[in-house]
């Protein structure tokens, strides 16, 4: 399954994941990039259907969706979002202790 990260018109960034398209809200992006606190991800109407959060790391940032987990380096993150990059792949987060 393919998942992109992008922002949109609207300052928000999308994660396209499938056919699904999820939003992290352009006020939760401070919070995520500058504060380091996990965000809500919403879904369609504004449901929260998981979050964004940034990794013990401080590297990457982590998305936990109803779609799955996803996995995208903090620097490219905060590119997308700044609007230096069009969009950033969003990589499979496979669960400590599997493989």
């Amino acid at each position: 399954m393919s998942a992109t990260l992008r922002l949109g018109s609207d300052d928000a960034v999308y994660l396209l994941v499938g056919r699904r398209r999820y939003r992290v809200a352009p006020g939760d992006l401070r919070l995520l990039l500058v504060q380091g606190r996990a965000v809500p991800v919403m879904g369609e109407g504004g449901v929260i259907v998981g979050h964004a959060a940034v990794n013990a790391a401080g590297r990457a940032v982590k998305v936990f969706t109803v779609s799955g987990h996803f996995i995208v380096p903090l620097v490219s993150f905060r590119r997308v979002a700044t609007g230096e990059a069009r969009s950033a792949p969003l990589f499979p987060l496979v669960p400590e202790g599997r493989s």
